[in-house]
Parts: C-alpha cells; structure tokens; sequence
C-alpha cells in the first residue's frame, strides 16, 4: 500500500498530556517516614492504584510510572497490571536534584528530577502526583487552568501549626531573614511544558545555593518547591481546587467533604498507603476492575470510620482524659 504523504502536510500535530507518577527507588536511601513494612511493594502498589485510576478516566492523557528501575528488574506482578490499563513504564535515571542517601526524603527529589526531564519534552502539560493518590475524575478542567498558571497544593497552615512555623524557621536560616513564605506540599504539580522550564530554572538555582551553603532541610522537596514558588507569585495558584490532602487516620482525622461536594479530580490518601490503597489494589486494580467512587470513599474512611477505627478513637480519648 502506497501513502500519500500529501494528506499529512497540514496535520496539525497534538500535543498530549502527560500524568506521571515518579518513583526512584534505592535501599541505601531515605524513603517516606510513614510507610511500614516492605516499602517496595508498598509504593508499588499505591502506583498502580494511582496510575490506573488516572488512566481510567483519562484515556487521552499518557499515563506513566517514571522509574529508575529499568521494566525487566520490576515484579511483574505489577508490569503486567500497567501494561493492561495501558499505563507507560518509562525509565529516567536519578541524575539531577541528588543529595546524599542518608539525607532525610532523599528520594523525593526524584520529581524534580523528572520534571526537568520532561520540562523539556513536547508534551503540551505536564502533571505528576505522588503514590498514594486516587484520580476520581477527568483532568481536563486542570489543563484547563495549566493554560495560565503553575498549580501547586497549599498545605495551608498559620503559624500556629507546629509543621509551618519548623519549615519558617528553615526558611529563615537559608535566606538570613525572616520568610512566611507559602507551605507548598509535595504530592502534585501541574502546569504546561513552557512554564515547567521556568519553574525548573528557579529550581536549579535553589538547589545549587543549597550545594554551596551546606544548607541541609528536613522537608524534602517541599522546601525547594516552596522557595522557587515564591519567585513566581504571579504564575502560581493553589491548586486545592483539584486536590486534597486527607488525613483519615483515627487519631488525626482532618477530613473535608469535597471528596462528594463541589468534588475535587484527585483524593491524596496520606493515612491510607499501609491500608485503603493496598485493599484497593488487591480487591479491585490487580482484578482489572475500576470501583465506584463511593467504595473509594468508604474503603479509604473519608465517608466514615469503621466500627474497629471509632472504637480506637474512644479509647484514646479515654486515655488521655
């Protein structure tokens, strides 16, 4: 068969959206500080419930676990999952953003990594997310929004938060003054390939400051995002719009509605790495079966406690009383 490469001269080419989920592995580093047990799985898990969920109502989008871990050294338990929901294995080496393996969240600076890596590519947006989330929804209002801003999640907290006032006061030892800066978390960013660039720039100039100072920060990736952002005020906005952090844990349980009402795209399920997500994994993911959002809610206690959860949450309140 002959092509006629004539009828592709005025194609207009589409530019895709790309939802990553980053995830650097290495023994001798530091990983979340609130993961137990078989780490490895653990995070392995939570991404295939993250990824085929996005992928799930995102057909459009590219999705992909972005890895240092080359295909053949990945169980494949889970490389078969992804292949079946057409989920992206893609491998970018840990070579920007590095800090020692012993330094504290040295691992999560692999999603600076990757976003130089794909700042530089021709998708039209990019967003990556951590683990431990579930996308409930289609993105497309979000790269909607990636048309003008950079979105970033604001942990939101005052000084009367023992977390704000110790990131202040890391803040106050790079800069040499005092900085209320914006408490940016982590878990997401979004924002089209163009503005990625510049972000990344500012990025890179914090981090060689740290490299040169010795300056050592116990806050992860949150400290470097939070800084840069504060040079592109005008680029930036909250993107709690489309995301949340949900503390679901019987002792701390700070747990907003908008799961169901005026409903965000993506749930962040801090509490829920250990528990909900692994039961999402094995009950539904690992079966090919996408649940309803309202299981997702129940099994990752946004909707309610459960019988055993209530009755923890009395005796404490027992104990302390």
């Amino acid at each position: 068969m002959q092509i006629d490469n004539k009828q592709f001269t005025n194609a207009k080419v589409i530019r895709k959206n790309l939802i990553c989920i980053p995830f650097a592995f290495n023994e001798k580093s530091n990983t979340g500080v609130n993961v137990r047990g078989d780490a490895f799985s653990v995070y392995l898990k939570n991404a295939c419930v993250a990824l085929c969920s996005a992928k799930y109502f995102n057909p459009e989008c590219d999705v992909a676990l972005v890895t240092n871990i080359s295909s053949n050294q990945l169980p494949n338990e889970y490389v078969d999952i992804l292949e079946k929901y057409e989920v992206l294995i893609l491998e970018v080496q840990f070579d920007e953003f590095v800090f020692a393996d012993n330094y504290l969240w040295s691992l999560a600076f692999y999603k600076l990594c990757i976003l130089k890596h794909f700042s530089d590519s021709d998708y039209q947006n990019v967003c990556y997310m951590d683990t431990d989330v579930y996308v409930q929804n289609n993105l497309e209002p979000l790269w909607e929004e990636c048309k003008q801003n950079i979105l970033l999640y604001d942990i939101n907290h005052g000084l009367q938060v023992d977390d704000y006032r110790s990131i202040c006061e890391e803040f106050e030892s790079f800069f040499g003054e005092k900085k209320y800066l914006t408490h940016f978390g982590g878990e997401f960013f979004a924002s089209s390939v163009e503005n990625a660039k510049i972000f990344v720039e500012i990025l890179n100039k914090v981090y060689a400051q740290m490299l040169r100072d010795n300056f050592v920060t116990s806050k992860g990736d949150e400290f470097l995002i939070s800084i840069s952002a504060s040079y592109l005020r005008d680029r930036i906005k909250n993107a709690s719009g489309y995301i949340y952090r949900f503390w679901t844990a019987p002792g701390f349980r700070l747990v907003s509605t908008s799961y169901e009402n005026n409903p965000v795209l993506i749930l962040h399920l801090t509490n829920e790495k250990n528990r909900g997500m692994i039961k999402l994994f094995d009950v539904y993911i690992k079966k090919g079966i996408i649940p309803k959002n309202q299981k997702v809610w129940k099994i990752c206690r946004l909707s309610s406690l459960s019988i055993l959860d209530r009755i923890k949450k009395s005796i404490k309140k027992l104990i302390i009383n």
